[in-house]
């Protein structure tokens, strides 16, 4: 009886998914050993080669500690989150905003003395989370309840991405990208999405255009546009002229485009040198040459290190916790739950996306980390904070099939949101 008493507690430990629990140490411990390879370039002329996985590891540890801490709450007590997350986000992205006014760049971090704190990361998890409460009290047959949801949908979404897209158009294009399919499976009316959809296409030619034919030097001059303009016209005219590299020799390239394409280059160089089981960890060659080795471009140095079937092998990762992400929505009963585990889940998954795709040449350079694994303490602790409520919609789930009593279910909580519904 004692050893049954003993296998219970130690199930419990851990509650919710377990295939996501499993994905989650996978991803933990790629991160550790190749966070630590590809931080080199860091620690180069520094005393210690160990601050930046120390560093890393703590945050990793953070991280997982509140995962498991946000996996024990009934999920109705996730609908607090965005009432703290949401205003405090608008007021740190607006403080950034206007001190890049008197700088000469964009600028993502506030730094705490002993913690750098990317604003945006706050903004598009809590945006999430509030369109998935407010979409669960969507009546869709209401023209008033449609009209109402869709615009504070849109006030809000919009608000956070202008705030966020001087200093990280690829972070608010994610987050717009990631609401729109939320606000199509929450029910909004097929013809207010149709509406969106030609407005935002027709924003997106005009403003693609006009990086593609004005010249550089004017986009400097102009004061309304946001100071990266230069930046993104770049990166999207590297990415068109790509294809036309191809057809240079090797010296050709070198010659002439390395040099104006440092980062791409060497992630191209990492990956096809590397073979199906690549140089082993801890032997990559081109970490010294990338200046985001640990963060944007650390699945160029996975593959470098741990070969194809390595690189396969994280993208499977990330495909079976979109899988169980999934499973997980279509189990829920109330329509918030499902909302908030398909945004959160799409959030990951893109993300996960887009930096395999920058890594591999399909898509221009951003700035989207690989959640879990690369270095970031912002992008770190939001993941795990993702995680961890996805963890919590399935432990709910599971204790709620087996009768158990929830934390936090039966109790008379504080309107979440916008103050006009109780929770129940």
């Amino acid at each position: 009886m004692e050893n049954n008493g003993e296998n219970k507690e130690h199930r419990q430990l851990l509650n919710g998914d377990r295939t996501i629990w499993a994905m989650v140490f996978i991803l933990c411990g790629i991160s550790l050993i190749e966070v630590f390879s590809a931080s080199s370039r860091l620690t180069f002329g520094k005393s210690s080669f160990l601050t930046p996985i120390i560093s890393h590891s703590i945050h990793l540890v953070i991280g997982l500690v509140g995962m498991y801490l946000v996996h024990l709450l009934h999920y109705k007590w996730y609908r607090l989150f965005p009432v703290l997350l949401v205003p405090l986000a608008i007021v740190l992205l607006g403080y950034l905003s206007m001190r890049s006014m008197g700088s000469s760049g964009a600028e993502r971090w506030i730094n705490l003395g002993f913690f750098q704190l990317q604003p945006s990361e706050l903004g598009k998890i809590g945006v999430i989370m509030a369109v998935a409460y407010w979409l669960a009290k969507l009546k869709p047959d209401d023209e008033l309840s449609q009209s109402n949801t869709f615009w504070k949908i849109i006030a809000l979404t919009g608000l956070v991405c202008l705030l966020i897209v001087g200093e990280n158009l690829s972070t608010a294009i994610l987050l717009a990208g990631v609401i729109f399919v939320m606000m199509i499976l929450g029910g909004i009316a097929w013809k207010r999405i149709l509406t969106l959809t030609g407005v935002v296409l027709s924003v997106g030619v005009v403003a693609l255009l006009f990086l593609l034919l004005v010249p550089p030097q004017t986009l400097r001059e102009t004061g309304f546009i946001p100071k990266r303009a230069t930046t993104w016209q770049a990166r999207i005219l590297d990415f068109r002229e790509s294809g036309q590299n191809d057809e240079m020799s090797a010296y050709e390239y070198a010659k002439l485009v390395a040099p104006e394409k440092p980062q791409e280059t060497h992630a191209n160089i990492a990956i096809a040198s590397s073979n199906i089981l690549g140089k082993g960890p801890g032997n990559s060659d081109e970490r010294d040459y990338l200046q985001e080795a640990s963060c944007d471009f650390i699945y160029a140095i996975i593959i470098e290190e741990l070969g194809m079937a390595g690189g396969i092998a994280v993208m499977l990762v990330y495909i079976i916790l979109l899988f169980r992400v999934g499973r997980i929505a279509t189990r829920c009963k109330e329509k918030y739950p499902a909302y908030l585990a398909m945004g959160l889940g799409m959030l990951l998954g893109l993300q996960a996306f887009i930096n395999m795709s920058v890594a591999v040449g399909l898509f221009p350079v951003t700035g989207q980390p690989l959640p879990l694994i690369s270095k970031g303490g912002t992008s770190v602790l939001m993941t795990s904070g993702c995680i961890g409520m996805l963890l919590g919609i399935s432990n709910t789930l599971e204790r709620e099939a087996a009768g158990e009593y929830m934390m936090g279910k039966d109790a008379d909580l504080p309107k979440p949101v916008d103050g006009d519904e109780s929770f129940e």
